[in-house]
C-alpha cells in the first residue's frame, strides 16, 4: 500500500464519517482519492469489528451519491466558466466529457448507473458531462443512488469477506476494473463504428 493510501486510512480511522465525506465529494467532482481500496478497507475494519456493517454501508452509500450530486451541480453551476478560462483544463478534459456526452444523450440512464460501479473510472466524466448539458436531475440523482448501492455492497463486501488479508485483492481489484472499463470502451467503438458503416451504406 502506498504512502499516501497509508495516511488516508490514518485519517479515516480518526475522524470517521466527517473524513468520509469529503473525500467521496472529491472524487465525485473528479479527483483521483482511489476510494474503491479506503471502501474495501471498511468493509474489512468491519469484519474486525472497528465498524458497524450496516452504518458503514449507508454513510459509504449515501456520500458517494452526495459526490456524485455534488459533481453534478459543480459543472452545472461553473463547468462552462472553468473550461473557457483555462484552456489547460479544457483541452484535458474536453475529449473524455465529449465522449461522455456522446454517451449520455442516448443512453442517459444506463450510462449513470453502469459508470458508478461497473466502469467507475468514467463517473466523474459523467457527472461532468451531465451537470454540463444539464441532464435530468430527477434521473441522475436516481440512477446514480441506485448504481452507488451496488458499489458500495460490491467493495464493502469483498473487505468484509476477505477480513484481514484485504490488502492482498487490491491489485486483482484494480486490473479487473481495468479490464472491465477498456472491454466496456471498446464495445462502444466498435458499435460507433459499426453504426457509421451502416449510415453509409445506406447513403
Amino acid at each position: 500500500m502506498s504512502s499516501f493510501m497509508e495516511l488516508l486510512m490514518q485519517y479515516f480511522r480518526q475522524y470517521n464519517i466527517l473524513f468520509l465525506s469529503v473525500l467521496m465529494i472529491l472524487q465525485g467532482i473528479g479527483v483521483p482519492i482511489g476510494m474503491s481500496m479506503l471502501v474495501i478497507a471498511c468493509g474489512a475494519f468491519a469484519y474486525a469489528g472497528e465498524f458497524n456493517i450496516i452504518s458503514i454501508l449507508l454513510e459509504v452509500w449515501i456520500f458517494a451519491w452526495l459526490g456524485d450530486c455534488a459533481g453534478y451541480f459543480l459543472w452545472r453551476i461553473i463547468g462552462y466558466r472553468v473550461l473557457n478560462k483555462f484552456p489547460k483544463i479544457n483541452n484535458y478534459f474536453e475529449p473524455k466529457i465529449l465522449k461522455a456526452h456522446n454517451y449520455l444523450d442516448k443512453h442517459g440512464k444506463l450510462a449513470v448507473f453502469l459508470t458508478r460501479f461497473l466502469i467507475s473510472p468514467m463517473g466523474p466524466f459523467v457527472n461532468a458531462s451531465a451537470g454540463i448539458v444539464n441532464y435530468s436531475l430527477v434521473e441522475f440523482s436516481l440512477f446514480a443512488l441506485l448504481g452507488e448501492l451496488f458499489w458500495t455492497i460490491i467493495y464493502i463486501a469483498l473487505g468484509y469477506w476477505f477480513g484481514d488479508s484485504w490488502e492482498n485483492i487490491i491489485p486483482l481489484v484494480s486490473q479487473f476494473g481495468q479490464i472491465i472499463t477498456y472491454v466496456v470502451i471498446l464495445m462502444i467503438i466498435v458499435y460507433m463504428f459499426i453504426k457509421i458503416i451502416r449510415g453509409k451504406n445506406k447513403k
